[in-house]
């Protein structure tokens, strides 16, 4: 699993947490964002480096890294 969808799986689990125990839902939530902050970051660091150099690199596997590495849309609400 890469470094980004184990972040992603944390921040879930965070999200979980929130929903299951309202009196620390806040809590909860700030370690959700924190999470996704370092999915966000690790997704950009990959298309930094691909972005590099992809003169080497055929159209079809660049599709297929943006694709893989684009961040999933998540919303998060503090109540």
């Amino acid at each position: 699993m890469d470094r980004r969808t184990a972040c992603l799986r944390q921040a879930d689990a965070f999200r979980e947490k929130a929903l299951a125990d309202p009196e620390h839902h806040d809590q909860w939530i700030d370690e959700a964002i924190k999470w996704l902050e370092r999915a966000m970051e690790a997704s950009c660091r990959a298309i930094a480096v691909e972005a590099d150099d992809d003169s080497h690199v055929p159209e079809s596997a660049r599709t297929a890294i943006i694709e893989t590495t684009a961040p999933h849309r998540r919303v998060i609400v503090r109540q």
